[in-house]
């Protein structure tokens, strides 16, 4: 199989920037858990380290919300520990 020419510097930028950062959070609506696809690590720590709003959404509520002070504390603990997947 011939390499398409920028497929390997992709996967190389993928393992440079670290591994996506999946969570779980309540929808406010439904109060039910959703999975989340997470954040790339990079991107998670510079939202979290600027105090930017980090976002969940409910597929079933097609509603968003910023994640609470909590969440947002355990989610610096994964983005450091480099953890996988876990429940604000």
């Amino acid at each position: 199989m011939k390499e398409v020419p920028g497929t390997r510097r992709t996967k190389l930028n993928e393992r440079a920037h670290g591994s996506k950062v999946p969570f779980e959070s309540a929808c406010p609506k439904c109060e039910q858990l959703r999975a989340q696809p997470g954040y790339d690590r990079n991107s998670l720590v510079r939202l979290l380290s600027n105090g930017y709003p980090v976002e969940a959404y409910c597929s079933m509520c097609d509603e968003f919300w910023s994640i609470s002070a909590k969440e947002r504390a355990v989610l610096v603990t994964a983005a450091i520990a480099g953890g996988g997947t876990f429940v604000c």
